[in-house]
């Protein structure tokens, strides 16, 4: 067994704890810029770290919202070349979180955006600071962003894009819609369940079991649609383990069968991840066979069986796609996916049949 295990953002979780803690910013100079999801002013999320910046002194630019699913040029737009700014603080879901990793490269350095992805910028990126208010993206603990580039999406990735805090106020999930608490659950579920099937390390295991069993706590209230603060506590802590399992472990295939779903059918990512999902557990299965059903116990579900039929009461009513349409998933998809590391080789054959058998169950 060889691996390496280092998380090095500092987690600061609790009710109020971006204002609790506003010392924390002033570690990181005396202009900020604010890359934030529309949703920021609702949850008040933003009007806690706009108090926090005032207390310390510290000049802070709101840029206009981050789109949903955003690009490399969405990026640019948000802000270009600004050396005269020293930090980035990020706030919001998956899309705001990875563009504010791309504001930071590009703050820093008078590149074009594909910069960021042929890494031919000179200047560290500046420090990112992530507040997720969905219970999902653990883009808060990776080094990766993940933008939206043609018909799928592609990453970038760097040690210095690793935001050097991350604050955890469960309070901001209240306003979430019911719909975005789901699909980011799927989402955060799915980080944990690719990753423990990919990473044969201790230290995985240990954080995605953990997520298992937090799951299987509040898997009532999301079946339920009701939360209580402890469930939304629960899931936001969750997430952010699942966004450690994978900056540990990394991701499949299903993450990149699922891009072009959200890209050309907008499908939010967390869905369209859990829309494979139950298919390529039982792909794997026969590889795996210990672990899946260690998880399966841990998520109190029978089986891969029950697996399955927990994920479809959960993503709920689907559109069913043509197998003119799942090819062109294939087309754009596969190549990725079997470059990824699975639990098993996959080939282009086997992600058409996963997709015909998440998609069009009828064929």
């Amino acid at each position: 067994m060889e691996f390496t295990f280092q998380v090095p953002t500092e987690i600061i979780v609790g009710q109020g704890c971006i204002r609790k803690n506003a010392e924390k910013f002033s570690q990181f100079g005396k202009k900020a810029l604010v890359v934030k999801s529309a949703s920021a002013e609702k949850n008040g999320s933003l009007a806690d770290i706009l108090h926090a910046l005032r207390e310390q002194g510290i000049e802070g630019k709101v840029l206009d919202s981050v789109p949903a699913n955003p690009t490399p040029e969405d990026v640019q737009a948000l802000c270009g070349y600004a050396p005269e700014f020293s930090f980035v603080v990020a706030v919001g879901g998956g899309s705001a979180i990875d563009a504010a990793k791309g504001v930071a490269v590009l703050a820093a350095n008078d590149v074009p955006p594909s910069a960021m992805y042929d890494k031919s910028y000179r200047n560290t990126p500046l420090p990112v600071i992530a507040v997720p208010t969905t219970c999902g993206t653990g883009s808060e603990v990776t080094a990766v962003s993940v933008l939206t580039v043609g018909e799928s999406k592609q990453s970038f990735s760097s040690p210095d894009l690793l935001p050097k805090a991350a604050f955890l106020d469960a309070g901001y999930l209240k306003t979430l819609p019911m719909r975005v608490m789901l699909d980011t659950a799927l989402d955060a579920l799915s980080h944990s369940v690719e990753a423990y099937l990919l990473a044969d390390s201790w230290s995985n295991d240990m954080i995605a079991e953990q997520a298992f069993r937090n799951f299987a706590k509040y898997k009532e209230a999301l079946e339920r649609r009701e939360f209580t603060d402890e469930d939304r506590a629960l899931m936001l802590y969750t997430a952010t383990l699942g966004g450690i399992a994978i900056y540990v472990g990394g991701t499949s295939a299903v993450h990149t069968m699922g891009y072009p779903i959200t890209v050309l059918k907008d499908i939010p990512h967390g869905r369209a991840c859990a829309l494979t999902l139950g298919e390529y557990i039982g792909f794997v299965y026969d590889a795996n066979k210990e672990k899946v059903d260690t998880m399966c116990k841990l998520l109190q579900v029978d089986g891969i069986r029950g697996f399955q039929e927990m994920l479809k009461g959960l993503i709920g009513e689907t559109a069913v796609y043509t197998e003119e349409e799942i090819r062109g998933f294939v087309e754009i998809a596969a190549e990725a996916a079997m470059k990824k590391k699975n639990a098993k080789p996959i080939t282009r054959e086997d992600i058409f049949a996963l997709y015909c058998k998440a998609l069009c169950p009828q064929k």
